[in-house]
């Protein structure tokens, strides 16, 4: 089966929400990770409780202050089925991929 590419802008997929292929919610997508090269392509979108503060640089220095670990969580775009209409939805048994991240990936 071939691949379709398709062009899409970081503000379609930013505040979009996630759902698993049965339809239950998992969360909205709060930043994404992108490869390196000229095709830049995503490769993981980022969500959860603490998100916004790593989106915004700051999830690093407040945990180190207040004494916590937490990590934003992501799910590899590898991942999901289809986008539309503002739905992330999930390739089916694929919640099981969502996972805390354990580096930071603006270093």
């Amino acid at each position: 089966m071939s691949q379709i590419r398709t062009s899409m802008f970081i503000a379609d997929l930013v505040g979009s929400k996630i759902v698993t292929a049965e339809g239950k919610r998992v969360g909205r997508v709060v930043d994404i990770q992108i490869s390196l090269g000229p095709d830049h392509e995503v490769s993981a979108l980022i969500f959860g409780e603490y998100a916004w503060l790593y989106r915004f640089h700051v999830l690093r220095p407040f945990a180190r202050t207040f004494g916590l670990r937490h990590q934003p969580q992501i799910v590899p775009w590898s991942a999901v089925d289809r986008f539309e209409r503002s739905v992330v939805t999930l390739k089916v048994g694929q919640e099981s991929r969502i996972k805390s991240r354990s580096t930071d990936l603006h270093a």
